[in-house]
């Protein structure tokens, strides 16, 4: 149930992508590592979605940093989509992901490694577009997504990743007892 004062996510967009390289760029003081990873893949909307996206990767580039420390993925995608219009749409991707044991196995390429479910990594990634005409309110609006992972299934692949992307829309509108006056909630500002 959504309470008044939040934020509510309305499903938007699914974003399946195959990565197909992967570029150690080396190693951070914290012992995590910084690499490149490129991929391939499409964008579509999911049905009853207002705005119909049905787009197609140009190009997709990642800059990854794993944090050894904390055991952090953090996402830094940008990308080119082309869509069946032959529009194109900028596409931007930032978050952390836990590096969890199925994501350490895949990206290892270890022989046993299975699919991660949705919801199963804690992840927080929020993504923006570049877009006019038709595909314009991609521009205007904030998405989050939840993401899978899978393993290769061929030579040529480094792994498979799923987005579902929620746009975040304003939640519903309410008004405390105070008639709209600044009031606090009763914990204090040393709880918060």
């Amino acid at each position: 149930m959504v309470q008044c004062g939040f934020n509510a996510l309305v499903p938007a967009l699914v974003f399946q992508l195959r990565i197909f390289s992967l570029y150690p760029m080396g190693q951070l003081p914290t012992g995590g590592v910084w690499s490149n990873g490129n991929a391939v893949g499409r964008l579509t909307s999911v049905e009853g979605c207002e705005l119909c996206v049905n787009a197609t990767t140009v190009h997709m580039d990642d800059f990854n940093v794993v944090d050894g420390e904390n055991d952090l993925f953090t996402l830094n995608a940008q990308g080119l989509l082309r869509t069946d219009d032959e529009q194109y749409i900028g596409i931007y991707g930032k978050g952390l992901l836990r590096n969890i044991p199925k994501v350490k196995a895949i990206l290892a390429n270890e022989t046993d490694a299975v699919p991660t479910k949705w919801g199963e990594i804690d992840t927080f990634t929020t993504w923006t577009f570049q877009a006019s005409g038709k595909y314009a309110a991609l521009t205007e609006g904030v998405y989050v997504a939840n993401i899978r992972i899978a393993p290769p299934d061929n030579a040529e692949t480094k792994s498979y990743i799923d987005y579902k992307l929620s746009r975040v829309t304003t939640g519903e509108s309410c008004q405390d007892e105070t008639d709209g006056k600044n009031v606090h909630s009763s914990a204090s500002v040393g709880e918060l």
